[in-house]
């Protein structure tokens, strides 16, 4: 599995690795993006933090996604608002929108360089799909979001796409992209700088439960801390979660690999031809494609996702093919980098937040919206810590189905998928 594309102009942080014994007041698991923001948002109100990553910063989920910056939940409002009284679901509402807002704040607090550009462009392959994106465009904008502009045929697509696979589109001018490690590698120096200790190549192997929990770290170290989040969503597999009282996350959590295609640099026509606009662009198929046009004129295509967690033939030839698909005229582009990465998604593609009662919190299950939703996500969870709970209260009340267990697990969610995709095909 190769790195990103994205950290080959990155400059790392110093590597720090934890030794010997420590305490602090919240200990962090994962260094993503939703680890690294909980960590400066507690460090900016006074706490001691100290956050553990296992590998280096960026090096799961945050580091290697497709960049693409989304408001809302990764699912249709009503799923969240039909569980929810009407105060709770407008409290959910709001922080869904707040998300990309995060993110852009902090962007410009802390004057990170991360490629941020808006536009976006929910692109509809069929007439059924484009009946799905007016009424969310409805429902939407009853709640006051005035960032639509719907785009019912080709023509009206014309100033945004030049490709004969959609019918029609939800343009969204309040999403859009950056370069996802650069914005994590950002918010981690700002989290340094406020106080909080970041330690990477730091294995958590277990924790020791009580009123102070106690992780046990590889190479015998040590860390005692009050409160834990767990941060690592897809990459929490080392740590026995039932011994902690917390069964739950691995059964209402599916991992899925996900994989992205960069071309080389196109050229300027080129990407004038494909993209005028040069919004960022989703399908709306259960297995879609996204993409994007990145600041040195790659194309950055995503689109393969295998619940088996196994890359079956060649990842490249699929993501080129899917890519050809749209735009025919990249048969040309030339393939800088291809690479896989682990994302976790919920049966109803809400984050699934929960806690224990002596104070170990977590959050997980992104399905797909996580360069967005992490940031709103660690810092629902460090005002929980902080004693404002409210909207963690709100999300841990959502139901959460669990996957189908045991050794019919894994079959189970490909066949699943596998019927998505048929619906996709057959245009339902």
């Amino acid at each position: 599995m190769l790195n990103s594309i994205y950290a080959d102009n990155i400059i790392p942080l110093p590597r720090e690795q934890i030794a010997g014994t420590h305490n602090c007041d919240v200990a962090i698991i994962g260094g993503g993006l939703t680890g690294v923001t909980a960590a400066l948002h507690l460090a900016e109100h006074g706490y001691d933090v100290v956050l553990l990553e296992g590998g280096s910063i960026g090096s799961g989920g945050s580091g290697r996604n497709g960049g693409h910056l989304c408001q809302g939940w990764p699912n249709d409002f009503h799923h969240i608002s039909k569980q929810l009284n009407p105060h709770d679901a407008a409290l959910a509402w709001q922080a869904g929108i707040a998300a990309v807002d995060i993110v852009s704040t902090r962007i410009k607090k802390h004057k990170i360089d991360c490629d941020l550009q808006f536009g976006y462009l929910n692109a509809a392959l069929h007439p059924g799909q484009m009946k799905a994106l007016l009424e969310m465009q409805e429902e939407w904008s009853k709640r006051g979001y005035t960032h639509f502009t719907a785009l019912e045929d080709s023509s009206a697509l014309a100033p945004h796409i030049n490709s004969t696979a959609y019918c029609g589109g939800l343009y969204d001018a309040g999403s859009g992209q950056i370069q996802p490690l650069k914005y994590l590698t950002g918010l981690a120096l700002a989290a340094r700088k406020a106080g909080a200790q970041i330690f990477e190549e730091s294995h958590v192997t277990h924790i020791e439960k009580g009123a102070t929990k106690t992780l046990h770290i590889d190479g015998g170290h040590q860390l005692n801390a009050n409160k834990v989040l767990l941060c690592g969503n897809a990459y929490l597999s080392q740590i026995d979660l039932t011994q902690i009282g917390l069964p739950e996350m691995q059964s209402r959590l599916a991992k899925v690999t996900s994989s992205v295609l960069a071309t080389k640099p196109l050229s300027e026509n080129m990407v004038r031809h494909i993209l005028p606009s040069r919004a960022t662009v989703a399908d709306c198929n259960t297995a879609l494609n996204y993409f994007r046009i990145d600041r040195d004129n790659r194309m950055i295509f995503g689109g393969r996702a295998s619940y088996t967690n196994i890359n079956l033939g060649n990842v490249e030839t699929d993501l080129r093919q899917r890519m050809c698909k749209v735009f025919p005229v990249l048969d040309i582009a030339e393939t800088e980098r291809v690479w896989s990465g682990q994302i976790g998604i919920t049966v109803n593609r809400i984050p699934h937040f929960g806690r224990t009662d002596d104070d170990i919190y977590f959050v997980q299950g992104f399905s797909g919206h996580g360069v967005a939703l992490t940031g709103l996500a660690g810092t629902i969870l460090a005002d929980a810590v902080m004693g404002d709970a409210e909207r963690f209260d709100v999300m841990q009340s959502l139901r959460h189905l669990p996957f189908p267990g045991g050794i019919f697990r894994t079959p189970a969610l490909a066949l699943g998928m596998a019927w998505y995709k048929l619906r996709d095909r057959l245009k339902l």
